[in-house]
């Protein structure tokens, strides 16, 4: 049985923690731990959730731009590739828009 893949998402952070400088999160979920991490800057955000991502194979990031779209999606390890992913909002049904 192939091991589950791990996602992690970059994201924008909600307006409360933009207030407070945190304008990027990185979530995701490493077995039982759950993964919130705030990050000032996308680029950071995704450095860290690229180095998550090498270290849990089989994993994939999903980068989210400022509206919420899907930017890009990285897999690592034998993770299947994401299909249909680019351009649908975060949290919408399928389809591409």
């Amino acid at each position: 049985m192939a091991a589950k893949q791990t996602v992690y998402h970059v994201s924008p952070s909600g307006e409360r923690a933009a207030a407070a400088g945190v304008k990027w999160q990185v979530e995701g979920r490493e077995g039982r731990r759950l993964l919130h991490e705030p990050h000032r800057t996308q680029k950071d955000a995704i450095d860290s959730a690229r180095r998550h991502a090498q270290g849990h194979t089989p994993s994939q990031v999903i980068v989210h731009a400022q509206d919420g779209h899907v930017r890009s999606a990285h897999t690592y390890g034998d993770a299947p590739a994401p299909s249909g992913e680019r351009g649908r909002r975060a949290g919408a049904p399928g389809g591409l828009h």
